[in-house]
């Protein structure tokens, strides 16, 4: 569970960077605060270990339920083995638990294969500070795109898209190994997600490992 609840701090870090949230608190007893500041999305809290810990499960979701800013401001976060004891103690603690299944993943970022892109598109990286963006374009627009934050030796992916028309033609797999080739290259070792249920079989084709089911709920 320890190996679990780090590999969670780790994403936490990434993704905030992705996501331009740098105020997080940790309460060092469990729960990370991350402060959003997003509309319908102004804090969200990060449970580690909530299987063995489901005490820590009731006071986030006093924190969400507390949280200022109407339905839906406060968020929880957290990873599983048992999705069903979970959603069912976040239901009857009176948050709203989103019903898309997502997994926590995993991968030594020298096992993802590297991968070409058909001819018909062009492919564009571009290093930001710690973020990384690539975009996979069709006659200058953008068809498919994903981020990846650099964190030590951690590289989180984040926000992987392909326009629906375009699926089926490898450019989420182009994208994702163009981002973990400039990621290795700025010296990140592991790669980290969470993957929904539209993203689990592309991962997994690239190697990437479940470690989690995650669920996510919010205030009502």
């Amino acid at each position: 569970m320890r190996d679990r609840e780090e590999l969670v701090r780790r994403w936490q870090a990434g993704w905030s960077v992705s996501r331009g949230w740098t105020k997080v608190d940790d309460d060092n007893d469990g729960i990370l605060t991350v402060r959003a500041g997003e509309d319908n999305r102004a804090m969200e809290y990060v449970v580690l270990d909530a299987d063995d810990k489901p005490e820590r499960v009731e006071r986030a979701a006093e924190l969400a339920l507390n949280t200022g800013g109407g339905r839906g401001a406060g968020w929880i976060t957290l990873a599983t083995d048992d999705r069903e004891a979970r959603v069912e103690q976040l239901e009857d603690l009176g948050l709203e638990v989103q019903r898309e299944q997502d997994w926590l993943m995993t991968i030594q970022l020298s096992e993802q294969p590297a991968l070409t892109l058909n001819d018909r598109y062009a492919l564009h990286t571009e290093l930001e500070s710690d973020l990384i963006v690539t975009r996979a374009t069709l006659h200058g627009g953008v068809v498919s795109s994903g981020r990846m934050a650099v964190v030590g030796e951690d590289a989180v992916a984040d926000r992987i898209e392909t326009d629906p028309a375009h699926r089926r033609h490898g450019l989420g797999s182009a994208v994702m190994a163009s981002l973990v080739e400039t990621a290795a290259a700025q010296g990140a070792k592991r790669g980290i997600l969470i993957a929904s249920i539209d993203g689990l079989r592309l991962y997994r084709s690239l190697g990437w490992k479940v470690v989690a089911d995650i669920v996510i709920a919010r205030s009502a």
